[in-house]
């Protein structure tokens, strides 16, 4: 499988992350660990170069009128030191004339170059010269005196000082390591990936119009709430295509009757006129009149509820006092109360202000008791009261209406469900109605009370208002 750019950023990511972090290790080692080491190092060659230089004053000076050049037991003893502690030694003259040495050949002068402008150590008798830049060298020079009275020099050039297990093995252990944790790197970063490359393909399959396809969510980390996340969106996202779909076929079928009546009465009309009888001709055009206003309202009711559920309308920040707009309403029902002969009953306490959009709050209440209204049977009755439940202010409508089976009371609030058929209405008010409570963040439900029917409204109240029952 051809690794995706995401599962290669995530790789070279931590790629990257590995190696600065090894390069601050060893920078780390070297400043504190290799600092020690060196330290113990130097102390120990100072020690060897002190060793060094009792034991050849003590050779020197067990033979006296001997030269020096001529001690085979001091020739030996260098010797010896050479190959045991790994250095260059050599007694000179003042001008630097070799005079005996421990090894074949010339001096390492080049070696000595090293130790120019290097750190120097005096201990008075003696100096040891230090240079870690190159091979952690140590050079050490000690004044001695032969028998005769003659000056002369012994030096002391360790061959090889570094340790075994100095910075560039600890850089390869590092290295080894870093070596290890990338292959292992490879099943960690599949491990992140493959969970999103499956979000991808089930973001694809919905595309492609599989609005039931779920992906399949497993783990309970930040992918998994990924996972969670994007099933709700899909389940979302069906239940609006869905309920696009069905809104379009309601639309369609409630436009469908009105324009079929104008159709036949443009017809009729149309047929009287070609035959010059202008009797009744108005009735026609009242009636394609009435059915263009109807469709006018259709069509507004539709665009409202469309407003609502696209957020495209902002909500208003207006103070709103309830009782007054509930009872400003119902005194202009007053001709629909005394044609159907209704007893009315409202419990509205005054003081009741609460924060929202006075437009769409109107008109969602407007709807409820329309509805109501509507519905209520000649010389029932309508009932509405108003509680305030802490910072929650309960309206609760209640009319005679017979009751509704329990499946549908749900369902009214759907665009286009009629509660009865044979009651004109677009049967949008109360699916406009819920959007607004929703809005400022309310609740509405509808249940059969003891009158019939009733709707139960739930909005939170203004803070400003003070607190009284």
């Amino acid at each position: 499988m051809k690794p995706g750019r995401l599962y290669i950023k995530i790789f070279l990511s931590f790629l990257m992350v590995l190696v600065v972090t090894e390069i601050l290790i060893l920078g780390l080692f070297m400043v504190t660990a290799g600092r020690e080491v060196y330290a113990r190092i130097e102390h120990y060659t100072v020690a060897k170069v002190l060793l060094l230089k009792e034991v050849v004053e003590d050779k020197v000076n067990a033979r006296p009128q001997q030269p020096v050049s001529e001690n085979r037991s001091l020739a030996e003893f260098l010797s010896r030191f050479d190959r045991t502690l790994g250095a260059y030694i050599w007694i000179a003259k003042p001008d630097g004339t070799p005079i005996l040495q421990s090894f074949e050949g010339a001096l390492p002068h080049q070696r000595l170059k090293d130790f120019e402008g290097s750190c120097v150590k005096d201990f008075g008798d003696f100096k040891v010269f230090s240079n870690k830049k190159r091979h952690w060298g140590f050079y050490g020079l000690i004044p001695l005196t032969a028998g005769d009275g003659q000056s002369l020099d012994l030096h002391v050039l360790f061959k090889k000082m570094r340790p075994p297990h100095s910075e560039g093995g600890f850089a390869l252990g590092l290295l080894v390591i870093g070596l290890v944790i990338a292959v292992l790197i490879i099943p960690i970063s599949r491990f992140i990936t493959n969970p999103i490359r499956e979000l991808r393909e089930s973001a694809l399959r919905i595309a492609e119009g599989d609005l039931s396809h779920r992906a399949k969510v497993k783990k309970k980390n930040e992918i998994g709430e990924l996972g969670r996340a994007f099933n709700h969106m899909a389940g979302r996202l069906e239940k609006m295509i869905r309920g696009g779909r069905e809104l379009t076929a309601n639309i369609s079928h409630e436009l469908r009757s009105p324009l079929a009546r104008m159709r036949v009465a443009a017809e009729l009309l149309m047929d009287k006129l070609d035959k010059g009888d202008n009797k009744g001709c108005e009735v026609h055009m009242d009636e394609i009149l009435e059915d263009i206003e109807e469709v006018d309202r259709l069509i507004g009711r539709i665009l409202d509820l469309s407003k609502l559920d696209i957020h495209e309308k902002a909500m208003g920040r207006d103070e709103i006092d309830l009782p007054w707009l509930i009872k400003e309403y119902l005194e202009k029902q007053e001709s629909i109360i005394e044609q159907k002969n209704l007893s009315i009953a409202a419990d509205l306490p005054d003081n009741r202000i609460l924060t929202g959009d006075r437009e769409t709050l109107t008109m969602a209440f407007s709807n409820i008791i329309d509805n109501a209204f509507k519905f209520v049977p000649e010389k029932g009755s309508f009932r509405v009261e108003m509680i305030r439940e802490g910072d929650i202010l309960c309206i609760h409508f209640a009319n005679t209406f017979e009751a509704i089976p329990e499946e549908e009371l749900q369902e009214i609030f759907e665009p286009f469900h009629r509660a009865s058929k044979g009651v004109p209405g677009s049967g949008l008010g109360l699916a406009i109605t819920k959007r607004v409570i929703q809005a400022h963040g309310g609740t509405i439900e509808a249940a059969n009370s003891k009158e019939g029917f009733s709707i139960r409204v739930r909005l939170p109240l203004s803070t400003s208002e003070p607190a009284v029952s």
